[in-house]
């Protein structure tokens, strides 16, 4: 079984943790802090599940771009990805952890399609980001 990278970002805590992030703000390429992206998932693949409806997904439109690629792509397969700056790749962390609670590793449901969602801080040492958790399936 492979290990899949989800997003690993906790409720617990996360506003403090967030409280001192900086750092450019919108898609900036290779250079921005957060990696984001999405690929089509087995519904039934965890327990975990959480529904991402339309104004949700409006008001994240690098997340609206992940999940438009990953519904064209197959299974197994990562879309291509969106990089955040730090406040954006925060904001829409704890934004996904307040929405799904418990279900923020799991499976998300948007429109007609499942979907695994990666969102991994590409500078973790600056102790500030999310961990990035793993599930095996």
């Amino acid at each position: 079984m492979r290990r899949r990278q989800y997003l690993g970002a906790g409720a617990a805590g996360l506003a403090s943790a967030l409280a001192g992030c900086s750092g450019l703000s919108g898609m900036l390429g290779p250079s921005g802090e957060w990696k984001l992206r999405a690929m089509p998932a087995d519904p039934e693949a965890t327990e975990h599940t959480c529904e991402l409806g339309e104004s949700f997904v409006a008001n994240h439109p690098d997340l609206e771009t992940v999940l438009s690629r990953a519904a064209d792509g197959e299974r197994g397969t990562w879309s291509e990805p969106v990089y955040l700056g730090a406040e954006a790749g925060n904001e829409l962390g704890a934004d996904l952890a307040e929405h799904c609670g418990d279900g923020f590793r799991g499976v998300y449901f948007y429109g007609d399609g499942s979907y695994f969602v990666s969102l991994a801080d590409r500078n973790p040492g600056n102790g500030k980001g999310h961990d990035s958790g793993s599930h095996e399936h």
